[in-house]
């Protein structure tokens, strides 16, 4: 038997890791209400909501920045991180992963954006964290700080520290554990191990507390909007709970601690990445990682979709399950898990892009952007034929997935799974596959327009980039070649 596909939606509360898993864990001890501390705390700053799944890590980090001194929104980071400018696909054989720029990596994002603002991001992970050495090797030669804790004691004694200095600790949590009530949706159905990201602001340690803000609540299901009760700011947990919920991620932690270094003038720095971000370039997604090389990235990543998201495209991928076990059930299930994918990660790149649009004028404000920008809306209304919200509202309940995507994908998937003819079912729906795969092409075609602008201000050529190394090396060798002529002229004829 194939092994099942790795299609991957990384729709909700994700920081570092994602996953999602049935677990058996007793939830009888999670208080379901919120308790708004009275403890000393540190000084509060701006709630920032994520907004919607998906976010989470990123709301968390424009809070923490907040507390370092830096003036920065949710979007604001999106644009400065680059995140907004980034997406990523892999399609090898049975594996095919749909992965927007706030999910594919996250800590080498945030080390370059706190490096912009003057503050020292270090991320911390415990000896626990599988692959240890590995990652740890793999994160440092990305040039990030890395610290390192040994369970429970250590990881607290973090959290006291970094709080006693005045700033919080930003962590991954599993949030089945957390006491709001949006996340009775994971312990009705047993779920656990998703990463969300919190921040913790002050603790007790008579009464054995934190106090943590939440940017999470009201992201999702029936209740989703702001949360105007204020569950998610300045919330109590209880050290077990926290535990818990902590050390199902194994500790991970980050802090921002101001320099004392002045904000540096972004755009000859963030220029030349948004560019490479958007051309797709793989180095600067996966540096020193063979995912550089077997990836899809930027324009390049949406082009090879609109390929793949086409009726010869899916029955190709398709293909590779022939003679498995329950085939047509099974290909059934990967058409309507395409679909759920292909619209939650796009509505998700689609919510970060648009911002970033808005808002890096103001960032990069030493540069004339107007023909990027006019260049980059261009993919706006391609983005809209695929997104929807409701995918990402709704993770757990696939019957309120009403986006054009999604709905389409399912219709397919049900007529197959009816009929067991792949021909028949794809049939009634090659116009809507036709759409979604020319938005998908629009996409590309903006991204590279809008890259290549940046390209007319940053050159990335090769003679561009190394024409002082070149006008030098030039100047050497005719300097070398005079010389020999010289010497060749006084020596005695052979």
């Amino acid at each position: 038997m194939k092994k099942l596909p790795i299609m991957i939606l990384l729709m909700t509360f994700l920081l570092l890791t994602p996953a999602i898993v049935q677990s058996n864990s007793d939830y009888s001890n999670v208080e379901r209400s919120y308790i708004t501390s009275a403890e000393a705390i540190l000084p509060p700053v701006s709630y920032v909501w994520q907004e919607i799944n998906g976010f989470c890590a990123w709301a968390a980090t424009a809070m923490a920045m907040q507390y370092a001194g830096a003036d920065v929104s949710l979007y604001d980071v999106f644009a400065a991180s680059s995140i907004g400018f980034s997406f990523a696909y892999f399609h090898i054989n049975d594996t095919m992963l749909m992965i927007p720029g706030s999910l594919y990596t996250q800590a080498q994002p945030t080390h370059y954006l706190a490096g912009l603002y003057g503050i020292d991001y270090t991320l911390y992970v415990d000896t626990s964290i599988p692959n240890f050495e590995q990652n740890v090797q793999v994160w440092e030669n990305e040039g990030l700080t890395i610290g390192v804790t040994d369970g429970e004691d250590e990881a607290f004694d973090l959290m006291r520290d970094t709080i006693d200095s005045g700033y919080p600790l930003l962590v991954s949590v599993d949030p089945s554990w957390l006491p709001a009530a949006d996340y009775d949706i994971l312990r009705a159905e047993g779920l656990s191990g998703g990463g969300h990201a919190i921040l913790l602001v002050g603790y007790n340690d008579t009464e054995h507390s934190v106090t943590y803000l939440d940017p999470g609540v009201g992201s999702f299901g029936d209740d989703y909007g702001y949360p105007e009760d204020g569950r998610g700011n300045y919330t109590m947990i209880t050290y077990t709970a926290l535990n818990n919920a902590w050390s199902n991620r194994f500790y991970i932690s980050n802090t921002f601690i101001p320099n004392g270094d002045a904000p540096v003038v972004v755009d000859d720095s963030l220029g030349p990445l948004i560019r490479d971000k958007l051309l797709g370039v793989g180095a600067i997604y996966s540096p020193s990682s063979a995912n550089a090389y077997v990836g899809k990235f930027g324009e390049t990543a949406f082009r090879t979709m609109s390929t793949d998201i086409t009726i010869e495209g899916l029955k190709s991928y398709l293909s590779v399950f022939d003679g498995i076990a329950n085939e047509v059930n099974f290909k059934a299930s990967l058409i309507l898990f395409i679909g759920l994918g292909l619209e939650a990660q796009v509505t998700l790149q689609y919510l970060s892009y648009r911002t970033s649009l808005e808002v890096l004028p103001s960032i990069m404000s030493d540069t004339n952007l107007t023909s990027f920008v006019e260049a980059g809306e261009q993919a706006l209304p391609h983005f809209e034929v695929l997104t929807d919200n409701s995918t990402l509202i709704n993770p757990l309940n696939m019957s309120k997935a009403t986006g054009f995507v999604a709905t389409t994908f399912k219709a397919i998937a049900d007529s197959f799974n009816a009929s067991g003819d792949i021909d028949l079912a794809f049939a009634p729906y090659e116009e809507d596959l036709d759409d979604i795969s020319a938005a998908l092409l629009g996409i590309a075609d903006s991204w590279l327009e809008a890259g290549n602008t940046l390209t007319s201000i940053w050159p990335n050529d090769f003679l561009s980039q190394n024409a002082t190394l070149l006008a030098f090396g030039f100047g050497g060798a005719i300097v070398v070649v005079v010389l020999f002529i010289w010497w060749s002229g006084k020596k005695p004829s052979q």
